[in-house]
């Protein structure tokens, strides 16, 4: 956490102090060539909100049995959805902390996943079903970003895929929850959020769907179509 403090206070300043001297190289903003990304673009406040959910919902995740594990998770996969609000607040957004969130999000996903699944926390289906979507959405992702070239990353989601991503950190969430409650003599409840995270997943489920047939259409579309967004 001290690493995170550290780039979060280089990410202020840094963040902060937009001039250059005129004897410095411009990143590129003069060339043809478009850069990969500019140097402003890694000390970001944004980028530190990614990297402290990322680490937080990693480290709760192992622990998941535990109230404190429980709120590491869910404190963690709030700070990585409001990051991306905090980017256009700021005017920090970039396609470096595009890169950066959807990255930092599917691993600590993973990690969650691998960690319910080791604890027998939530059915196999669940957690089948949210890694296959992840899965398919990543490679998609992954795919339009080799074929893109220099023109950038293409990480944002569509407002499909933002709505299928908030139902399934809400079904997370509830079975997680639930897991943490039967384990401190809560069996009830326990019960109230398996189903209520049964029926978040239900009903994300569309979105989900055509979130991935999205990221598999840009996937595939023709490279000469310069239109790569997804109504963000």
């Amino acid at each position: 956490m001290l690493a995170t403090a550290c780039f979060l206070v280089l990410s202020f300043f840094y963040g902060t102090s937009t001039e250059k001297p005129e004897n410095l190289p411009n990143d590129g903003a003069d060339s043809d060539e478009k850069p990969l990304f500019n140097s402003k673009d890694i000390f970001t406040i944004p980028n530190a909100m990614s990297i402290t959910g990322g680490i937080l919902t990693w480290h709760g995740a192992g622990s998941i049995e535990s109230t404190t594990g429980l709120s590491e998770v869910i404190m963690g996969r709030i700070i990585d959805v409001l990051d991306g609000a905090v980017a256009r607040a700021t005017g920090q957004t970039s396609d470096l902390g595009a890169a950066v969130d959807a990255g930092i999000d599917k691993a600590a996903t993973a990690k969650l996943l691998c960690d319910l699944t080791r604890k027998d926390a939530a059915p196999k289906l669940v957690i089948g079903t949210i890694a296959l979507l992840n899965t398919i959405n990543a490679a998609a992702t992954g795919i339009t970003n080799m074929r893109n070239g220099g023109k950038g990353f293409s990480d944002r989601p569509s407002k499909s895929g933002k709505l299928a991503m908030a139902g399934e950190t809400v079904t997370l969430f509830a079975y997680a929850g639930a897991y943490t409650a039967e384990h401190n003599g809560h069996p009830g409840l326990a019960k109230i959020l398996r189903n209520f995270g049964c029926a978040a997943l239900i009903v994300s489920l569309p979105f989900a769907t055509r979130a991935a047939h999205e990221y598999l259409k840009r996937a595939t579309a023709n490279n000469d179509n310069d239109d790569n967004s997804l109504n963000y």
